[in-house]
């Protein structure tokens, strides 16, 4: 996949802070290198796929994935915190009371989705 995509959270179209602690504690077993700032990071998982994290306590930037084990990385991260996997042309969610809480421009356009690795992947190919 050539684009980044990045995860949020919303409460009534309000973007909310992201739960730092547990993104860690999901991102530590597969970081493989730390970048220069604080947030960035290189993560790679057991099929070896690599990603390029950037953590922030608004979001999470996800930037050239592959379409393996990666993907699975980035959907169990965003099924903990409840996140929504923003798109360049829309997002993804899994319930509909997610797609409630999103703003806006971004509500009608959401697809909910079964937050898992295959239906991720599933869903970024469509």
């Amino acid at each position: 996949m050539g684009y980044g995509i990045s995860l949020h959270r919303f409460a009534d179209g309000e973007p909310e802070t992201l739960d730092e602690r547990m993104i860690r504690q999901t991102l530590a077993p597969c970081a493989v290198d730390r970048g220069e700032h604080a947030g960035e990071m290189l993560i790679r998982a057991v099929d070896g796929g690599e990603t390029e994290v950037n953590v922030s306590a608004d979001g999470i930037s996800v930037h050239r994935f592959p379409t393996g084990g990666a993907v699975d990385v980035v959907a169990e991260l965003a099924n903990l915190l409840g996140a929504a996997v923003l798109l360049p042309d829309g997002a993804l969610v899994s319930s509909e009371e997610q797609r409630a809480n999103l703003p806006d421009g971004l509500r009608d356009t959401a697809a909910v989705i079964e937050m898992t690795g295959p239906a991720l992947r599933a869903a970024l190919r469509a």
